[in-house]
Protein backbone atom coordinates (compact mmCIF):
# COMPACT_ATOMS: atom_id res chain seq x y z
CA UNK A 1 0.00 0.00 0.00
CA UNK A 2 3.02 2.23 1.03
CA UNK A 3 4.58 1.38 -2.24
CA UNK A 4 1.47 2.30 -4.40
CA UNK A 5 1.05 5.95 -2.44
CA UNK A 6 4.58 6.55 -3.42
CA UNK A 7 4.03 6.04 -7.28
CA UNK A 8 0.58 7.71 -7.14
CA UNK A 9 2.70 10.47 -5.86
CA UNK A 10 5.69 10.55 -8.24
CA UNK A 11 2.98 10.51 -11.24
CA UNK A 12 1.91 13.66 -10.21
CA UNK A 13 4.91 15.46 -9.13
CA UNK A 14 5.97 14.20 -13.02
CA UNK A 15 2.49 14.96 -14.33
CA UNK A 16 3.36 18.60 -12.70
CA UNK A 17 6.89 18.59 -13.96
CA UNK A 18 5.82 17.71 -17.18
CA UNK A 19 3.35 20.55 -17.90
CA UNK A 20 6.07 22.97 -17.42
CA UNK A 21 7.85 21.93 -20.57
CA UNK A 22 7.99 23.79 -22.89
CA UNK A 23 7.72 21.72 -25.17
CA UNK A 24 4.00 19.65 -24.22
CA UNK A 25 0.83 21.22 -25.33
CA UNK A 26 -1.66 22.67 -22.67
CA UNK A 27 -4.18 20.20 -24.01
CA UNK A 28 -1.75 17.34 -22.96
CA UNK A 29 -0.91 19.10 -19.82
CA UNK A 30 -4.79 19.39 -18.96
CA UNK A 31 -5.09 15.56 -19.40
CA UNK A 32 -2.15 14.48 -17.29
CA UNK A 33 -3.01 16.78 -14.68
CA UNK A 34 -6.37 15.58 -14.61
CA UNK A 35 -5.21 11.88 -14.86
CA UNK A 36 -3.07 12.39 -12.08
CA UNK A 37 -5.60 14.52 -9.65
CA UNK A 38 -8.47 11.13 -10.61
CA UNK A 39 -5.53 8.97 -9.13
CA UNK A 40 -5.77 10.71 -5.42
CA UNK A 41 -9.39 10.63 -5.06
CA UNK A 42 -11.20 7.65 -2.51
CA UNK A 43 -13.86 6.19 -4.70
CA UNK A 44 -16.94 4.37 -3.42
CA UNK A 45 -15.98 0.81 -3.22
CA UNK A 46 -18.67 -0.88 -5.58
CA UNK A 47 -16.31 1.17 -8.08
CA UNK A 48 -13.83 -1.12 -9.81
CA UNK A 49 -12.92 0.85 -13.06
CA UNK A 50 -14.33 4.82 -12.65
CA UNK A 51 -16.39 6.21 -15.83
CA UNK A 52 -14.48 9.76 -16.59
CA UNK A 53 -17.18 11.45 -19.14
CA UNK A 54 -15.84 14.36 -21.62
CA UNK A 55 -18.94 16.77 -22.05
CA UNK A 56 -19.53 17.46 -25.80
CA UNK A 57 -16.10 17.18 -27.13
CA UNK A 58 -15.43 13.62 -28.56
CA UNK A 59 -12.06 14.83 -30.02
CA UNK A 60 -10.64 14.99 -26.82
CA UNK A 61 -11.98 11.52 -26.02
CA UNK A 62 -9.44 9.73 -27.92
CA UNK A 63 -6.71 11.80 -26.81
CA UNK A 64 -7.60 10.76 -23.26
CA UNK A 65 -8.17 6.65 -24.22
CA UNK A 66 -4.83 7.40 -25.67
CA UNK A 67 -3.41 8.54 -22.65
CA UNK A 68 -5.27 6.29 -20.31
CA UNK A 69 -3.93 3.65 -22.34
CA UNK A 70 -0.16 4.61 -22.52
CA UNK A 71 -0.22 5.51 -17.92
CA UNK A 72 -2.11 1.98 -17.91
CA UNK A 73 -4.82 4.00 -15.97
CA UNK A 74 -7.86 2.34 -14.63
CA UNK A 75 -10.55 4.64 -16.36
CA UNK A 76 -13.23 4.11 -18.59
CA UNK A 77 -13.00 7.20 -21.31
CA UNK A 78 -17.13 7.89 -22.39
CA UNK A 79 -17.99 10.74 -24.61
CA UNK A 80 -21.53 12.08 -23.92
CA UNK A 81 -24.19 14.77 -24.53
CA UNK A 82 -24.49 17.16 -22.28
CA UNK A 83 -28.51 16.40 -22.56
CA UNK A 84 -27.63 12.68 -21.86
CA UNK A 85 -25.38 13.74 -18.42
CA UNK A 86 -28.40 12.42 -16.11
CA UNK A 87 -29.01 9.21 -17.52
CA UNK A 88 -24.96 8.55 -17.10
CA UNK A 89 -22.95 6.49 -14.77
CA UNK A 90 -19.89 8.82 -14.36
CA UNK A 91 -17.65 9.26 -11.48
CA UNK A 92 -16.15 12.26 -12.99
CA UNK A 93 -17.04 15.08 -15.93
CA UNK A 94 -14.60 16.87 -17.97
CA UNK A 95 -15.82 20.03 -19.45
CA UNK A 96 -13.68 21.61 -22.29
CA UNK A 97 -16.42 23.77 -23.81
CA UNK A 98 -19.10 25.06 -21.40
CA UNK A 99 -18.64 28.30 -19.81
CA UNK A 100 -18.48 28.17 -15.96
CA UNK A 101 -22.44 29.17 -15.95
CA UNK A 102 -23.08 25.98 -18.15
CA UNK A 103 -21.03 23.81 -15.61
CA UNK A 104 -22.62 24.49 -12.56
CA UNK A 105 -26.04 24.68 -14.22
CA UNK A 106 -25.59 20.85 -15.64
CA UNK A 107 -23.77 19.93 -11.87
CA UNK A 108 -27.11 21.27 -10.27
CA UNK A 109 -29.18 19.65 -12.69
CA UNK A 110 -28.17 16.69 -14.25
CA UNK A 111 -25.75 14.87 -11.24
CA UNK A 112 -27.51 13.13 -8.93
CA UNK A 113 -24.45 10.62 -7.83
CA UNK A 114 -21.05 11.64 -6.28
CA UNK A 115 -19.29 13.20 -9.11
CA UNK A 116 -15.51 14.97 -9.49
CA UNK A 117 -15.89 17.76 -12.46
CA UNK A 118 -13.03 19.04 -14.07
CA UNK A 119 -12.76 22.19 -16.63
CA UNK A 120 -10.26 23.26 -19.29
CA UNK A 121 -12.60 26.45 -19.85
CA UNK A 122 -13.14 27.85 -16.52
CA UNK A 123 -10.51 29.93 -15.31
CA UNK A 124 -12.15 32.07 -12.64
CA UNK A 125 -12.85 28.92 -10.96
CA UNK A 126 -15.49 30.46 -8.85
CA UNK A 127 -18.63 28.33 -9.51
CA UNK A 128 -19.11 25.08 -12.06
CA UNK A 129 -16.22 22.69 -11.53
CA UNK A 130 -14.35 20.87 -8.77
CA UNK A 131 -10.62 21.38 -10.70
CA UNK A 132 -10.15 24.18 -12.98
CA UNK A 133 -7.16 23.46 -15.49
CA UNK A 134 -5.90 26.24 -17.12
CA UNK A 135 -2.75 27.73 -19.14
CA UNK A 136 -0.75 31.22 -18.22
CA UNK A 137 2.51 32.78 -19.21
CA UNK A 138 3.31 29.48 -20.71
CA UNK A 139 2.59 27.45 -18.06
CA UNK A 140 -0.30 25.03 -17.18
CA UNK A 141 -1.86 24.98 -13.44
CA UNK A 142 -5.08 24.42 -11.79
CA UNK A 143 -7.48 26.17 -8.93
CA UNK A 144 -9.79 24.43 -6.41
CA UNK A 145 -13.06 25.21 -5.95
CA UNK A 146 -13.85 24.23 -2.35
CA UNK A 147 -17.49 24.29 -2.91
CA UNK A 148 -18.10 22.03 -5.72
CA UNK A 149 -15.61 19.62 -4.54
CA UNK A 150 -17.52 19.47 -1.01
CA UNK A 151 -20.89 19.11 -3.08
CA UNK A 152 -19.11 16.17 -5.87
CA UNK A 153 -18.95 14.20 -2.34
CA UNK A 154 -15.72 12.68 -3.58
CA UNK A 155 -12.85 12.72 -1.17
CA UNK A 156 -9.77 13.94 -2.55
CA UNK A 157 -6.30 13.14 -1.00
CA UNK A 158 -5.63 16.67 0.89
CA UNK A 159 -1.94 16.77 -0.72
CA UNK A 160 -3.35 17.50 -4.06
CA UNK A 161 -5.25 20.40 -2.52
CA UNK A 162 -1.87 21.81 -1.57
CA UNK A 163 -0.49 21.88 -5.09
CA UNK A 164 -2.63 23.90 -6.54
CA UNK A 165 -2.25 26.71 -4.12
CA UNK A 166 1.99 26.66 -4.84
CA UNK A 167 1.19 26.58 -8.37
CA UNK A 168 -0.90 29.24 -8.24
CA UNK A 169 1.71 31.72 -6.95
CA UNK A 170 3.66 30.39 -8.80
CA UNK A 171 2.53 31.64 -12.22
Amino acid sequence: MHHKKIKRCSVLLFSFWLSFSAYATSTQNFLEITLSILSYAKWNTNVNTPNLCIVNNPNLVGQFKLLVQQQHANYNIIPIDLKLLDQSTCQAIYFSTLSAKEEQAALNHHIHSPTLSFSSNNTECDIGSAFCLYKRNGLTSFKVNLDSLSQSKIRVDPRVLLLAKPLEQSL
